[in-house]
């Protein structure tokens, strides 16, 4: 069945409830627990989790939640959306509105509640306050939400981190200055696209530098002396720079790093690539990195450059359960939410972690109200402490989540390869050695 409601600006609410209970493999203890799950997502073409990648997830993962636990637990599914809010910036902190109302017209509070969304950093932060206040479950997809987790025991965090407060060990720049021994690093951070993001982290982890010296630095504009001013400040403060930038800017800053000798083998610059499918102007680095629509020239020159510069992605292992589930989503995407996925292009890891929260929520729940009882499962605090420390086998993938309630992902450092047409998996955490293909003269840093 499903229920439409106009609540303030939102074009639909909908609610999707079981007809039929499916009998389950878990122990029923006498009572129906009601769970509603609270979904946010955005709609337009650039975000990461919009509607048309976070939808099909959420649906696969809401009818296998009926599936594997419905004779213990009741799950509805309402979710949030105004297909006009496109952005971060429009959408704001409408959510907050949204998930108020829904709390509120329960005036009895029986229904347990976990909130998912919405990859916006504002919005997390709000949201965050209100998990918190109402102590319930609060999944969050991207980076973002409360820089201090000790304050915020309801929140877990099933984002790859790259960065976060320096004391929380789950992100991977943290990682990386642990595994290289480094005293110091530098952001570059560019003035469009991943810039807020990149300030926002650095501001939240640069207090914490206990033996390590943490600079950031920010391009306000992306005019080639702008950037070699940048780079010439760097390099005389740390040899590790990470940069945070669109694909075109990360061509000009190396091949500006060229141009002012740190492309020798002194220096090492680091950039991330998440996903292999464009996103505005997010830009795969995919094969041959160093030519961009319009700019190949110098190509040798930028091939050169690019030997200095380490790809950090997310290990991608394949298994047949993860293929499986792929095929769905896309299949899915098509027939109800117009989408239809390029040939090569795999479920994005941030809509991913929509789907590993929900099947995370499902194993804690039924085994709070299996083992705890009914009551302990509206107190989301310990719902959380449950689910944090631990690693779930999902897709055949492990799912580890620290003691702070942050997932510990698989990342791999990539390098050009020695035909100098692609980036290439270098180093990398539970990959197995089959995946490392080589070795090349920067082998002080990386190597398998």
């Amino acid at each position: 069945m499903t229920l439409c409601f106009g609540i303030m600006e939102v074009l639909s609410i909908f609610s999707l409830i079981a007809a039929v209970m499916l009998t389950t493999s878990s122990v029923t203890v006498g009572a129906v627990v009601n769970v509603s799950l609270l979904e946010f997502v955005l709609g337009g073409k650039r975000d990461y989790t919009r509607w048309e990648l976070s939808g099909p997830v959420f649906d696969i993962g809401f009818q296998e939640l009926q599936r594997d636990y419905g004779g213990t637990l009741n799950f509805t599914q309402v979710r949030f959306f105004n297909l006009t809010y496109t952005s971060c910036w429009n959408l704001g902190e409408m959510p907050v509105l949204w998930a108020s109302e829904n709390y509120y017209n329960d005036p009895s509070n029986s229904t347990v509640r976990a909130i998912f969304g919405t990859g916006c950093p504002v919005s997390t932060d709000t949201l965050s306050d209100l998990a918190r206040e109402w102590n319930i479950p609060y999944m969050i997809p991207m980076v973002g939400g409360p820089g201090d987790k000790s304050r915020f025991p309801t929140i877990t965090s099933l984002a790859p981190l790259t960065w976060t407060d320096m004391h929380r060990n789950a992100s991977v720049i943290t990682r990386l200055m642990v595994a290289n021994n480094w005293t110091s690093v530098g952001y570059l951070c560019s003035s469009t696209g991943p810039s807020y993001e990149c300030r926002l982290r650095f501001d939240q982890h640069s207090e914490f530098r206990v033996n390590k010296r943490i600079y950031q630095f920010n391009l306000d504009s992306e005019s080639v002396d702008n950037i070699k001013f940048a780079l010439d400040t760097m390099k005389a403060q740390t040899n590790v720079i990470v940069i945070v930038a669109f694909k075109n800017l990360i061509r000009s800053i190396m091949m500006a790093a060229a141009e002012l000798g740190m492309t020798n083998g002194d220096y090492v610059f680091y950039a991330f690539d998440y996903y292999d499918a464009p996103i505005g102007e997010s830009l795969p680095l995919g094969t041959r990195p160093w030519m961009i629509d319009g700019l190949n020239d110098h190509e040798e020159e930028a091939k050169l450059a690019y030997r200095s510069l380490f790809v950090v992605s997310l290990a991608n292992v394949k298994t047949p359960e993860h293929d499986r589930f792929s095929q769905d989503v896309k299949s899915l995407a098509a027939r109800q939410y117009n989408y239809t996925y390029s040939e090569n292009e795999n479920i994005n890891p941030f809509a991913m972690s929509e789907y590993y929260a929900m099947k995370i929520l499902g194993v804690v729940l039924n085994e709070t109200v299996t083992i705890d009882g009914v009551a302990a499962a509206s107190d989301g605090a310990g719902l959380s402490k449950r689910m944090w420390n631990r690693t779930y086998n999902i897709l055949g993938r492990q799912i580890v989540l620290d003691e702070n309630g942050d997932r510990v992902a698989d990342w791999v450092v990539n390098q050009l390869d020695p035909g100098g047409n692609a980036f290439r998996v270098g180093r990398g955490e539970n990959v197995p050695s089959e995946m490392c293909l080589f070795v090349n003269i920067h082998t002080l840093f990386y190597g398998c």
